[in-house]
């Protein structure tokens, strides 16, 4: 077994919170006697989550806004290894 199985932890931590708010909301909208409960649906203008209606074109404008503030280039902070090419060890 692995020393520290966090990532492990933590994904199953979220699975199990995912399925729990489906199966609460399901039993909620259907139990209420509201309308059919829509989990998750995809149509060609956005998606409706939990009710919620994503359009694609609010989600590409809040992109467009949020853009000037992103990063154009990325940097890492892995350790730098230079190898000597054989080349110059002869």
């Amino acid at each position: 077994m692995k020393k520290h199985p966090v990532a492990l932890i933590l994904f199953l931590s979220a699975l199990i919170v995912i399925s729990g708010a489906c199966v609460a909301y399901y039993n909620t909208k259907t139990f209420g006697f509201d309308e059919d409960a829509v989990i998750f649906t995809k149509d060609e203008d956005g998606f409706t989550l939990f009710d919620y209606k994503v359009y694609y074109k609010d989600v590409e404008e809040l992109y467009e806004k949020s853009k000037k503030y992103m990063p154009d280039e990325a940097y890492s902070t892995n350790p730098y290894i230079a190898f000597k090419s054989a080349e110059n060890i002869i």
